[in-house]
Protein backbone atom coordinates (compact mmCIF):
# COMPACT_ATOMS: atom_id res chain seq x y z
CA UNK A 1 0.00 0.00 0.00
CA UNK A 2 1.29 3.58 -1.10
CA UNK A 3 2.50 5.85 2.10
CA UNK A 4 3.24 8.94 -0.18
CA UNK A 5 6.05 9.80 -2.66
CA UNK A 6 9.43 11.65 -1.99
CA UNK A 7 9.95 14.39 -3.89
CA UNK A 8 12.93 14.89 -6.00
CA UNK A 9 14.38 18.04 -7.69
CA UNK A 10 17.03 18.34 -10.11
CA UNK A 11 20.00 20.74 -8.34
CA UNK A 12 23.10 21.88 -8.93
CA UNK A 13 25.45 24.87 -7.69
CA UNK A 14 25.00 28.11 -9.01
CA UNK A 15 28.06 27.73 -10.50
CA UNK A 16 27.53 24.54 -12.90
CA UNK A 17 24.01 25.93 -14.09
CA UNK A 18 25.97 29.01 -15.09
CA UNK A 19 29.07 27.18 -16.86
CA UNK A 20 26.35 24.38 -18.50
CA UNK A 21 23.28 26.30 -19.01
CA UNK A 22 24.21 29.56 -20.51
CA UNK A 23 21.40 29.61 -22.95
CA UNK A 24 18.42 27.89 -20.69
CA UNK A 25 17.66 24.34 -19.72
CA UNK A 26 17.79 22.93 -22.86
CA UNK A 27 17.64 19.08 -24.00
CA UNK A 28 21.47 19.68 -25.66
CA UNK A 29 22.35 21.66 -22.65
CA UNK A 30 21.41 18.07 -20.34
CA UNK A 31 23.32 15.80 -22.45
CA UNK A 32 26.61 17.68 -21.95
CA UNK A 33 25.93 18.57 -18.31
CA UNK A 34 27.45 16.09 -16.15
CA UNK A 35 25.13 14.50 -13.82
CA UNK A 36 26.03 12.71 -10.40
CA UNK A 37 24.24 9.02 -10.15
CA UNK A 38 23.90 7.12 -7.27
CA UNK A 39 25.17 4.39 -8.51
CA UNK A 40 25.05 2.08 -11.32
CA UNK A 41 21.40 0.53 -10.75
CA UNK A 42 20.15 4.32 -10.31
CA UNK A 43 17.62 5.25 -13.21
CA UNK A 44 16.48 7.75 -11.50
CA UNK A 45 18.08 10.86 -13.74
CA UNK A 46 17.65 8.29 -16.57
CA UNK A 47 14.01 8.53 -16.00
CA UNK A 48 13.79 12.51 -15.94
CA UNK A 49 15.49 13.16 -18.60
CA UNK A 50 13.40 10.51 -20.68
CA UNK A 51 10.15 12.21 -18.94
CA UNK A 52 12.23 15.63 -20.69
CA UNK A 53 12.25 13.62 -23.87
CA UNK A 54 15.96 13.37 -23.59
CA UNK A 55 17.05 10.48 -25.25
CA UNK A 56 20.60 8.16 -24.40
CA UNK A 57 23.35 8.45 -23.02
CA UNK A 58 24.66 11.59 -20.96
CA UNK A 59 27.52 12.10 -19.00
CA UNK A 60 27.94 11.42 -15.15
CA UNK A 61 29.64 10.80 -12.22
CA UNK A 62 29.08 7.93 -9.91
CA UNK A 63 28.62 8.64 -6.37
CA UNK A 64 27.11 5.80 -3.74
CA UNK A 65 27.02 8.61 -0.82
CA UNK A 66 23.90 10.47 0.13
CA UNK A 67 25.92 13.00 1.26
CA UNK A 68 28.68 12.50 -0.88
CA UNK A 69 26.27 13.51 -3.88
CA UNK A 70 25.23 16.53 -2.06
CA UNK A 71 28.44 18.15 -1.16
CA UNK A 72 29.35 16.96 -5.15
CA UNK A 73 26.56 18.75 -6.22
CA UNK A 74 27.60 21.98 -4.17
CA UNK A 75 30.76 22.03 -5.48
CA UNK A 76 29.59 22.24 -9.33
CA UNK A 77 30.83 18.66 -10.08
CA UNK A 78 27.66 17.95 -11.50
CA UNK A 79 23.62 18.01 -11.28
CA UNK A 80 21.85 15.48 -9.72
CA UNK A 81 18.05 14.88 -8.26
CA UNK A 82 17.91 15.13 -4.59
CA UNK A 83 15.26 14.55 -2.35
CA UNK A 84 14.36 17.96 -1.11
CA UNK A 85 13.41 16.99 2.31
CA UNK A 86 17.17 16.20 2.58
CA UNK A 87 18.40 19.82 1.19
CA UNK A 88 16.27 22.69 2.53
CA UNK A 89 18.70 24.04 4.20
CA UNK A 90 20.96 24.06 0.87
CA UNK A 91 18.11 25.60 -0.82
CA UNK A 92 17.46 28.06 1.32
CA UNK A 93 20.77 29.82 1.48
CA UNK A 94 20.99 29.67 -2.34
CA UNK A 95 23.92 26.92 -2.26
CA UNK A 96 21.92 24.41 -4.42
CA UNK A 97 18.81 25.70 -7.05
CA UNK A 98 16.40 24.09 -9.34
CA UNK A 99 17.01 23.74 -12.59
CA UNK A 100 13.17 22.84 -13.53
CA UNK A 101 11.67 24.21 -10.88
CA UNK A 102 7.75 23.18 -12.18
CA UNK A 103 9.19 19.76 -13.07
CA UNK A 104 9.53 17.53 -9.52
CA UNK A 105 9.80 13.74 -9.88
CA UNK A 106 7.73 12.18 -7.20
CA UNK A 107 8.67 8.28 -6.27
CA UNK A 108 5.86 6.16 -4.69
CA UNK A 109 6.73 4.44 -1.30
CA UNK A 110 5.62 1.40 0.06
CA UNK A 111 4.56 -0.39 2.67
CA UNK A 112 4.53 -4.21 2.20
CA UNK A 113 3.68 -6.27 4.69
CA UNK A 114 1.99 -9.64 5.68
CA UNK A 115 -1.70 -9.91 5.49
CA UNK A 116 -1.87 -11.68 9.07
CA UNK A 117 0.33 -9.46 10.81
CA UNK A 118 -0.43 -9.69 13.94
CA UNK A 119 -1.29 -6.73 16.69
CA UNK A 120 2.27 -5.16 16.91
CA UNK A 121 2.66 -5.32 12.87
CA UNK A 122 -1.05 -4.00 12.66
CA UNK A 123 -0.02 -1.11 15.03
CA UNK A 124 3.12 -0.02 12.95
CA UNK A 125 1.45 0.20 9.87
CA UNK A 126 -1.21 2.50 11.79
CA UNK A 127 1.33 4.30 12.60
CA UNK A 128 3.18 4.49 9.33
CA UNK A 129 0.30 5.50 7.18
CA UNK A 130 -0.27 7.85 9.91
CA UNK A 131 2.83 9.73 10.06
CA UNK A 132 4.00 9.60 6.23
CA UNK A 133 2.01 12.60 5.68
CA UNK A 134 4.27 14.95 7.85
CA UNK A 135 7.25 13.57 5.57
CA UNK A 136 5.63 12.58 2.00
CA UNK A 137 4.05 14.13 -0.84
CA UNK A 138 0.65 12.54 -1.96
CA UNK A 139 1.12 9.92 -4.25
CA UNK A 140 -0.16 9.99 -7.68
CA UNK A 141 -3.43 7.88 -8.39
Amino acid sequence: MPLGAIRYRALASPAFITRHFPNGVTAKAWVHAPAIVFGPDDLLQHRYLTGLGVEGGFAHHLCPSSEGFIRLAQTGFGWGLIPELQVQAELATGKLRELLPERPLDVTLYWHHWRNDGELLSALTQHEHHHAATWLVAAAR
